[in-house]
């Protein structure tokens, strides 16, 4: 099952922020085939926190972007290999399991190494003759091992460093080649096996399952020679000799690791122009849990979101170009998400999103829990500002009864308390004014940034009004926006002190106000969405 991220706008408010953790819940209830994360794109709210905090609701995980990572089209958990293991072991692996690299450990499950195919082809398929242990002596046991053979005579960590001859030919013949410290390979050859130990082999193979007899192994424990029996014939028994070697001895200690947060974009050069096909992922702790081939990234698996409370790429995550959207759930003007193919693009004309998603609850007969119906409201109940915005319809209204039933809150008693716990201890911040509630609207080739800060006491905020104007300036400046425009609305009064920076004539036009000696207050605004971003999308347009 494939993980869906669901997250609303940067710069979140409490709508963004629930909705995210509700739709999610929803999908998950009634989508088996995939696992729906919320998620935001910025500090939630204090409303916010304080809703999730006083229902028992987790609030959703933080993330930066949604740029695909090497942990989106990874295979996880790959199968591993000891670096002590015999290079048969390695070969076993890689042959079940129809990959080219296994990763190598040591003792802890550290990455120390890869061995691949290129390896065994050089010891097992790429050799016209039989290599010896000559450069990378190997135990007894290391041979037994790989020929699935017993060790009859020796110590198991008896050193073997000598050549490995097959004792095909004539007894005098074969003695006359054997050096001291030799392997020989033989059959149930019974003149042979003797003058093979006499003439110096240091381990003695008989294939075949044959029990060489008592006089041979006297000699093998006289000469401290190891002789191992193995059921294999003769031929097979030299070839997966050669696989006797430890992994460690062979594999490519000059991996490319890679975390599993690493940019896929990123990790692109080092693997395609790399000469391994394979990066090892590796965790924290430096365990492997992953491992990324080139095949992994040609197929190139884009990270599968779902929008909530907004449709414009300037208010979503960055990296959202590269990742597949599968679903938009909004109340605000078509905006530039590009998709590629169709998708459920559920936008209403409704106050809040929470609206969208709790008549969702209620088209396909799923019960919405008390907790979850708690935060649903308080979303409703801050976007409509106690559903007295412009932009309040009668939807909002009922699925604010039916929320406040489900709860067993009075809606606007409780839409009280939400936005007065945006105060609670808590001391002005021009900061937070512009910025903890602020959307970008791209207007033509410029952007602009709309802010709203929403109170119950106007005055202690307006108090501070050159603080706010200069904070807006600083991050105008810093950002390049066209114009940064702050509504500090007072939700009893029912209106908003309006304030601007940057070209603000054009602020002027679209509200019908001179912003020249200072803020405005304009009854009766109350609507971002509504009456401000709309109409300067519209004073833009007839220029």
């Amino acid at each position: 099952m494939g993980q869906v991220l669901v997250f609303g706008h940067k710069n979140p408010d409490n709508d963004a922020v629930v909705s995210a953790v509700a739709y999610a819940h929803l999908k998950n209830l009634t989508d088996a085939g995939h696992v729906y994360v919320p998620a935001r794109l910025g500090p939630p709210p204090k409303e916010a926190v304080w809703a999730f905090d006083r229902f028992g609701i987790e609030m959703p995980e933080l993330i930066e972007h949604v740029h695909t990572r090497v942990l989106d089209v990874m295979t996880h958990d790959p199968v591993t290999v000891d670096a002590r293991a015999p290079m048969l072991t390695a070969g076993l692996v890689i042959r079940e399991r129809g990959v080219r690299g296994v990763p190598v450990v040591d003792e802890r499950g550290h990455a120390v190494g890869l061995i691949g195919e290129r390896a065994l082809a050089a010891r097992y398929i790429d050799e016209t003759e039989i290599e010896g242990f000559q450069a990378m002596p190997v135990t007894a046991e290391q041979i037994a091992t790989a020929l699935s053979g017993e060790l009859i005579v020796g110590e198991p960590d008896a050193m073997i460093a000598g050549e490995v001859l097959i004792g095909a030919a004539e007894p005098e013949t074969m003695a006359a080649l054997i050096n001291p410290g030799d392997t020989v390979i033989v059959g149930n050859r019974r003149r042979a096996q003797p003058l093979a130990l006499e003439s110096g082999a240091a381990c003695l193979i008989v294939t075949g399952g044959h029990m060489p007899a008592e006089d041979v192994l006297e000699i093998a424990c006289d000469r401290d020679a190891a002789v191992i029996v193995t059921p294999h014939d003769t031929y097979t028994s030299a070839r997966l000799v050669a696989l006797a070697h430890a992994v460690r001895d062979v594999m490519d200690t000059d991996i490319l690791k890679l975390t599993p947060d690493t940019l896929l974009s990123e990790a692109a050069e080092d693997l395609i122009s790399g000469p391994q096909r394979e990066a090892i992922v590796v965790d924290a702790d430096g365990g492997v849990c992953g491992i990324l081939t080139r095949t992994d990234f040609a197929r190139g698996a884009r990270r599968k979101v779902v929008l909530v409370d907004h449709n414009e790429s300037a208010q979503s995550a960055d990296g959202i170009g590269d990742a597949s959207v599968l679903e938009i759930v909004d109340h605000h003007r078509v905006g530039d998400i590009q998709t590629s193919g169709p998708v459920m693009f559920l936008n209403l004309p409704l106050g809040s999103t929470a609206t969208i998603i709790t008549t969702r609850y209620q088209q396909l007969g799923i019960e919405i829990p008390p907790a979850m119906a708690a935060i649903l409201l308080s979303a409703v109940l801050t976007d409509t500002v106690l559903l007295k915005s412009p932009t309040t319809t009668d939807v909002d209204r009922r699925v604010a009864d039916d929320l406040g039933r489900i709860a067993g809150l009075e809606p606007l008693e409780f839409g009280l308390e939400v936005f007065k716990s945006r105060l609670a201890g808590e001391e002005f911040s021009a900061t937070v004014v512009v910025g903890a509630d602020s959307k970008e609207f791209r207007i033509g080739d410029a952007v602009m940034l709309v802010a709203q800060h929403e109170t119950v006491d106007l005055d202690s905020v307006m108090a501070h009004a050159d603080e706010i104007l200069a904070e807006m300036d600083a991050v105008r400046s810093a950002k390049g926006y066209e114009a940064v425009v702050v509504m500090v609305t007072d939700i009893m009064k029912e209106g908003s002190e309006v304030m601007a920076v940057g070209e603000v004539r054009v602020v002027e036009r679209a509200l019908g106000v001179c912003l020249e000696d200072g803020p405005v207050w304009i009854p009766g605004l109350m609507s971002r969405k509504k009456q401000v971003a709309a109409p300067l999308v519209d004073s833009a347009s007839r220029g």
